[in-house]
C-alpha cells in the first residue's frame, strides 16, 4: 500500500476543501470577471491534484479508482494558468478559443499515459502502489511538466516586464506597488517549481515535495481568496488601449535634431505649468500628445531622451509638487482629499506614488513638516 503520512493526508483533503470551495467561488458568484473565472478553473485544477493521492490511500477497488493517475498530470497545465491569469489581469485580454492551444503540455502528458489511466482500477492501484510505471513514460511525463513550467514563467516574465514599460510610458495613474506583487507571486511560482524539480533530481525528498505543496497551496489559494475579494486584484485600467495605439501607431517617421527636441521639450513643460493637464486624472501619453501637437511616438522620446523621464514620473512629478505644496498651505485638509485634486484617482496609487518618490507616506512628510516648521 502506498504510504502517505498523516499530515499529508491532512494538507492534501484541506487542499482538495479549499480549491473546491473557492472554484466555486469565483465561477458562481456575481461579478467576477474573466481573470476570476480562470483562476477558479486552475483551482479547480489544483483541488483534483491534492486529492489525487487520497485517492490512491483510499479508493481501493471502488468506482474512485476510476481517477487514479488523473490528477497527477494537473501540474502540466500550472503554467499556462499562471500566464493566461496574468494576462487576463493586467491588459484584461479575454481567453479565445485559440488559446486552447496552451492545453498541450497537459494533453500530451495524458496520452503518454493514456494505458494507464484507462486500466483497471486494481491494476491502477497495483502500479501506483508498488511503483511499476514505466520509467521512459515516467521520465519524459517530467520532462513536459518542467519544461511547460519554465517556458510559461519566460512568458509571464516577458508579459510584466513588457506591461510595466508600457504603463511607465503611457500612463500617469496606476499603483506601482502592483507589480511589484506581481513578481512577488512570479517569485514564488517559479520556487515551487524549482523546489518540485531539486526534490525529483535527488530521489523525490519528501522534505522538499512537501515545501512544494505548501508553496503550490499558500500561491493559488492567497491570490483566488484576494481575487475573489477584488476582481480588478492586478488590473491597470487603460493599458491593453494605450500600448496597442503606441506600437501599431502608422505615424511617419520625423526626426528631430538635438536642437528641436529641447525646444519641445521647453514647449511641453510650459504647457505643463500653465494649463496643468497633470490635474486630469485620466491624463495618459496619447491625450497629453493631443494637447501639445505631437504623436504619442515624439512625445515618449522627448521625454525619456531630453528629460530622462518615463511619463509616469514626468506627470507624477507635478502631481507630488502640488500636493506637497498644499500640504504645507493646507495643513488640515484631508490627504485625500489633495490628493484627488492633483489628479490621483485613488488612495492606494497616491500613496504608493508619493512614497516612490518622496521616500516617505504623505503622513510621514505632515508630521515633518510640522516638526521642522517649529
Amino acid at each position: 500500500m502506498l504510504f502517505i503520512s498523516l499530515p499529508m493526508q491532512y494538507l492534501h483533503a484541506i487542499g482538495t476543501f479549499q480549491g473546491a470551495l473557492l472554484a466555486a467561488m469565483l465561477l458562481f458568484s456575481a461579478g467576477v470577471n474573466n481573470a476570476g473565472r480562470i483562476m477558479g478553473v486552475w483551482c479547480l485544477f489544483q483541488a483534483f491534484y491534492f486529492c489525487s493521492p487520497l485517492i490512491v490511500v483510499h479508493a481501493n477497488d471502488t468506482f474512485f479508482a476510476n481517477l487514479i493517475g488523473w490528477g497527477y498530470f494537473v501540474p502540466a497545465s500550472f503554467g499556462a494558468f499562471l500566464y493566461l491569469y496574468f494576462r487576463s489581469s493586467i491588459i484584461k485580454k479575454s481567453f479565445h478559443i485559440k488559446d486552447c492551444i496552451h492545453a498541450t503540455p497537459l494533453l500530451l502528458c495524458l496520452l503518454l499515459n493514456i494505458d494507464f489511466l484507462f486500466s483497471t482500477p486494481a491494476e491502477k492501484i497495483n502500479i501506483a502502489n508498488n511503483a511499476l510505471h514505466k520509467e521512459n513514460i515516467l521520465l519524459l511525463t517530467q520532462i513536459i511538466m518542467f519544461v511547460q513550467a519554465f517556458f510559461y514563467l519566460a512568458l509571464s516574465v516577458k508579459l510584466i516586464t513588457k506591461s510595466g514599460r508600457h504603463a511607465r510610458d503611457t500612463l500617469s495613474n496606476f499603483n506601482p506597488k502592483i507589480f511589484t506583487w506581481l513578481w512577488i507571486v512570479l517569485s514564488l511560482y517559479a520556487g515551487m517549481f524549482l523546489t518540485e524539480t531539486v526534490s525529483i533530481i535527488i530521489g523525490a525528498n519528501y522534505s522538499l515535495g512537501i515545501v512544494s505543496d505548501l508553496i503550490a497551496f499558500t500561491l493559488i489559494y492567497s491570490v483566488s481568496m484576494a481575487q475573489w475579494r477584488k476582481p480588478n486584484l492586478f488590473a491597470i485600467d487603460n493599458l491593453s488601449e494605450t500600448s496597442t495605439k503606441v506600437l501599431n501607431s502608422t505615424t511617419k517617421p520625423q526626426y528631430f535634431d538635438s536642437q528641436t527636441k529641447t525646444k519641445l521639450l521647453e514647449n511641453i513643460v510650459q504647457y505643463m505649468e500653465d494649463e496643468q493637464p497633470y490635474l486630469e486624472s485620466e491624463l495618459t501619453l496619447d491625450v497629453l500628445a493631443k494637447y501639445t501637437n505631437l504623436s504619442s511616438h515624439h512625445l515618449s522620446e522627448i521625454l525619456n531622451q531630453q528629460a530622462n523621464k518615463n511619463f509616469y514620473q514626468f506627470v507624477n512629478e507635478y502631481r507630488i509638487k502640488t500636493v506637497c505644496s498644499q500640504i504645507s498651505s493646507n495643513p488640515n485638509e484631508r490627504l485625500f482629499d489633495l490628493a484627488l485634486s492633483a489628479g490621483f484617482s485613488s488612495k492606494s496609487t497616491f500613496n504608493a506614488v508619493f512614497k516612490q518618490f518622496k521616500g516617505m507616506t504623505p503622513s510621514q512628510y505632515r508630521k515633518q513638516l510640522k516638526l521642522d516648521s517649529e
